[in-house]
């Protein structure tokens, strides 16, 4: 990567891809985003309320990025490891 100014150039296989600041602060806050609804769901509940606000807002922070990609597999993947983490809970209370 290599800066110039306030672009970033991202050397691929064909050339280089431009990246600007601003693009940079979006991926930043979709990262950001993304983070504050992991630590604010990381304490796994079993109850349907839990599950179903976590879905609610990861459906905001979604829509919030015009259902971008990136947003979405952030969002999926922390639905992902919040499930891993209540099947664990349920293994271990058997």
């Amino acid at each position: 990567m290599w800066k110039f100014g306030i672009v970033y150039l991202y050397q691929v296989r064909n050339g280089a891809y431009m990246v600007t600041d601003e693009e940079l602060k979006k991926v930043y806050r979709m990262f950001t985003d993304t983070w504050k609804l992991y630590k604010k769901y990381a304490d796994v509940q079993q109850k349907g309320e839990y599950w179903e606000a976590l879905t609610a807002e990861s459906d905001l922070i979604v829509k919030k990025y015009q259902n971008s990609e990136l947003p979405r597999d952030l969002i999926l993947s922390v639905i992902s490891e919040l499930e891993r983490k209540s099947k664990g809970m349920q293994q271990n209370a058997t």
